[in-house]
């Protein structure tokens, strides 16, 4: 049962909607706590007894438990002490609904997968169908068919290209697909035939849809030219080359990399774009108008953050609080950057960690962080999956997720996926 509940995550939820891109985020919620509810209902009939392999908790994953038990804890302590009232902080001030509710409903989904025994090759195969679908209605979409009327009238991908796919925004469908690359890529790399293990045949009849999923995500990835997500395959691939480098030259080789990027975006000869801007920063010539205004946003939130720096000012609150610390300082965010009109109004920071700093306060931030460490880089207990790959899928996944926080968001469209598929790497650990 929890393995279909997993393949309804990752292959179906990605798709649901009602119809029109004018309130996807709220219609995802609605579907996001109707597939919670029968998670619950799996979970209840799968719950594992003391001989079950999930229900033996093994040091791993009671550190990654703790973390995950901790985080929730720091996040209601939070809206507690807010400075704001429940109708704040329960469902959440901004129209993204990210508040207690909804943070609550993705350590649910986290705990319940962490705790079941998922078949995993079910679950790949669900994400790449429906991937491959997602793409189609992207294709579509592109010449011109308004697929399920998602562009509400007078829009359509000429006019709105912003927009495209089930999901709604390109930074949300690159969050999405990005996380499905890290998914696909180690299944790919499972080892050699071993005694007990698929025939040559049923592994290339795995293999081919999954290669025709990461095809597809890859491509839309660099299509929808979203730079967060060149940067994510970049790491997803140096990770991927890894597992081909003995283990003493891994950290050196990683070193050598990190030098000749740096030397590379030193030299960096043009005027505009993202190496641009990181070229200017380490020249120590920042603009606040980087990255589409993230860097003054991120600035901003860092003084606001020191006002509570401890507990926050609770969940999806960031909106009404940063907007007020704006005004109430004299602030001003750049609206253009030369001739480049740029979005001046921000209802969250455009950064995961930055969100849990001011919304939750820094030991949430440091206590998120460590969960997506311990997922990483935490060895399964299966050993042979050990030597195939240096990541398993999942922990590739959360790899991938935790590279984008740092210039996306969390929100009900994607981080659901996220946080089931996190469930089920704490579970393998």
């Amino acid at each position: 049962m929890m393995t279909v509940a997993a393949c309804l995550w990752t292959g179906l939820f990605p798709l649901l909607q009602f119809g029109t891109y004018s309130h996807i985020t709220a219609d995802k919620w609605i579907i996001m706590l109707a597939l919670t509810a029968f998670t619950l209902i799996a979970a209840v009939c799968e719950i594992p007894g003391p001989q079950h392999p999930a229900g033996r908790i093994s040091n791993a994953r009671k550190a990654v438990l703790a973390l995950a038990a901790l985080l929730t804890l720091w996040m209601l302590l939070s809206c507690l002490f807010s400075p704001l009232g429940a109708d704040s902080w329960w469902i959440g001030a901004s129209a993204r609904r990210e508040g207690l509710l909804t943070q609550l409903c993705y350590v649910f989904l986290f705990m319940l997968f962490a705790f079941s025994r998922v078949r995993q090759k079910p679950v790949i195969l669900s994400a790449a169908a429906g991937v491959l679908v997602f793409c189609a209605v992207v294709l579509l979409q592109r010449s011109g068919i308004n697929v399920f009327g998602l562009y509400p009238a007078g829009r359509s991908y000429a006019t709105t290209p912003e927009f495209q796919g089930t999901i709604g925004n390109v930074d949300m469908d690159t969050g999405y697909l990005v996380l499905l690359c890290g998914l696909f890529l180690p299944a790919l790399q499972l080892p050699r035939r071993q005694e007990g293990e698929p025939s040559a045949s049923r592994r290339f009849l795995f293999r081919l849809p999954v290669l025709a999923g990461l095809a597809a995500a890859v491509y839309l990835v660099i299509s929808m030219d979203v730079q967060f997500g060149a940067i994510t395959l970049t790491v997803l691939a140096v990770a991927a080359v890894l597992r081909f480098i003995p283990r003493r030259w891994r950290l050196p080789l990683i070193i050598l990399l990190v030098i000749l990027a740096l030397v590379f975006v030193w030299f960096f000869p043009s005027h505009s774009g993202g190496l641009w801007e990181l070229h200017e920063i380490i020249h120590g010539r920042p603009q606040l108008s980087f990255g589409s205004n993230r860097v003054a946003v991120w600035v901003y939130s860092a003084g606001l953050a020191a006002k509570s720096l401890l507990i926050g000012g609770g969940s999806d609150t960031f909106e009404i609080r940063f907007n007020q610390y704006i005004n109430e300082n004299g602030l001003a965010i750049p609206t253009h950057q030369g001739d480049l009109a740029l979005p001046h109004y921000f209802d969250n920071p455009h950064n995961e960690y930055v969100a849990h700093l001011v919304n939750h306060g820094l030991p949430a931030m440091l206590l998120f962080a460590a969960l997506l460490l311990l997922l990483v880089f935490l060895r399964p207990r299966d050993a042979g999956f050990r030597s195939a790959s240096l990541l398993t899928p999942c922990a590739a996944a959360v790899l991938c997720y935790a590279v984008q926080a740092f210039f996306a968001f969390s929100v009900c469209l994607v981080a659901p996926v996220f946080w089931v598929i996190a469930g089920i790497c704490a579970a393998e650990k």
